[in-house]
Order: structure tokens, then sequence, then C-alpha cells
């Protein structure tokens, strides 16, 4: 049941506040996603990926304006699904992967209004499904096509791989090797507020001498590349690892996917695998 796996501490916001509040309370707290209310009813969800998406999406004038002036209302999604706290996990999960997201409200019915009594997230099902004991391997769950791309790669490059091969997550190569993932989580909070590509500050440097030292000529401003955002593969999975091993794999790393690799890189376990497979474990008790 969701009461079993939800989070009961909720992070909320109105729609009035700043979405520079609203991305200090989710890198605080560690989350990806904050309930928006008014009088105590869920109105509105934010997540990570809206700031990236919305806020280049909007109208010239906000693009302009910094992020301490900006409101949730103009990024939030209205109306956000909710589920009522006697559904099933595999109900839960078949929500998120049916509507393309991440998160739900749980809500009581209560004198005909919603009242929000927690919040289940994709990271809560994974951890629900850990702690089975299921036999299904990685092998037969995974996701062999690979999007790919070099660790120079500019962001905006990687945001139209994404877009164009209608995938979550890019692996980053280096001669070759894969040396990192690239998620919208990694992005969004690499100061990509502006509609703008994000840009960091090279120190250009040159030799006075032919055995002279380097010294400092000038700085320059250069867009952020892939390897810039990138998460380290820390860890890696192997297609005989058990399914349920992999969740807790990534419960225990914080991560939403994980590279296999038998000898070479062979395919992707993501979340969405993981749900795919608790709607598949319940409809085979029926």
């Amino acid at each position: 049941m969701i009461k079993e796996c939800m989070n009961t501490e909720v992070y909320v916001v109105t729609p009035q506040e700043t979405i520079a509040r609203a991305r200090n309370l989710m890198l605080k707290h560690g989350i990806g996603r904050l309930i928006v209310i008014e009088d105590d009813e869920p109105i509105g969800i934010v997540t990570k990926g809206d700031f990236a998406k919305r806020i280049s999406q909007a109208e010239p004038i906000w693009r302009r304006r910094p992020i301490d002036d900006i409101p949730v209302e103009i990024v939030m999604t209205e109306k956000p699904l909710t589920i009522l706290h006697e559904a099933s996990a595999a109900q839960a999960a078949e929500m998120m992967l049916e509507n393309s997201i991440s998160g739900m409200p749980v809500v009581k019915e209560e004198n005909g209004r919603e009242k929000l009594v927690g919040i289940v997230t994709k990271q809560d099902l994974i951890r629900y499904y850990s702690d089975k004991t299921y036999d299904t391997k990685v092998g037969d769950i995974m996701e062999t096509y690979i999007v790919t791309v070099n660790r120079h790669h500019t962001i905006d490059h990687v945001l139209y791989e994404m877009e164009e091969n209608m995938v979550s997550t890019v692996v980053v190569i280096d001669e070759g090797d894969p040396i990192g993932l690239v998620s919208p989580d990694s992005i969004v909070f690499a100061d990509f507020f502006h509609g703008d590509s994000p840009e960091k500050e090279v120190k250009m440097a040159r030799k006075d001498t032919a055995g002279g030292v380097r010294k400092y000529r000038y700085v320059r401003e250069v867009p952020l590349v892939a390897e810039d955002i990138m998460l380290p593969l820390e860890r890696t999975i192997t297609s005989d690892t058990l399914a349920v091993d992999a969740a807790k794999l990534m419960i225990s790393t914080k991560t939403k996917s994980l590279l296999v690799f038998d000898d070479i890189l062979i395919g992707i376990v993501e979340s969405n695998n993981i749900l795919n497979e608790i709607v598949k474990k319940d409809t085979m008790k029926v």
C-alpha cells in the first residue's frame, strides 16, 4: 500500500514564493520536488526539471528576470495528479509511467476536499521494490538503446540529444570509454535559469619564455560542457545482477540510472524499468 512507502514529511511552497526559495529548499533537503499549496490544498507541483524547461519556454520578460523575482506559479504544474493513500504501490507506479511523472501528492478525501497527507516518488517505489525477494535479472529489464555524448559536448547539444532520442539519461564518453551520466537533474542546478546556456570562466595562459613560468593572461567565458555537469560512474552492474540488488544500489548511491557491463557496455537500467517490474509483479498476482 502507498501509505507503507510514502513520505509523510512533505516540503511545500505557495504560488507566490519565488523559484529561488524553491530551489534553495530542494538543495537544502536533497529533494527533487515541492508541493504547491493554497489554503492547505495541493494546487500544483514543481520539480527540478520544471525550472529549466518552463523558464526557457516562458515569455522573454520572465527570462530576463533574476530567479528571486520569479514566482513559483510561473513554473509549476497546475492541478497535479494525486493518489489516495489506500492505493497500491503498483497503481502509483502505473500512474507515474503513464503520465511521465516522478512523484505525486498522497491525499485523503475529507468533506469533499483532498487533504495532503504525504508524497510518493519513484525513489520511494524503488526502495519498496528493493525489499522484495524477486529473482528477476537486470538483463531481463534493462534498456539496450544507449545515447552517448562526448565529454566536450555543450549542454545545448546534450539537451538536443535527449529530446531527439526521447531519453532521460545520456552516457558521457571519453575516447570511447564511458566516464559519466547526464540527466535533467544534472543540468537544472547548473545555473540554467535564464534561457541562455550556462557558462564557466576559464583562465587562458601563455609562456613568457620557452622555459618560463606559465602566467595567466585573461579570463574567458565558455559554455559548460558535459563533463562539467555529469555524474561520474561510481558503480556499475552486470546483466546477471538481480533487479532487486540494482534497486538497492540505486537507493544507496542516490542515482536513477546504472550502466550494465558484461566486459563491454551493453545496457542501462533506469527507475522506469524498476517501476515497470512493480506493475508486472502486481499483475502476475491477479
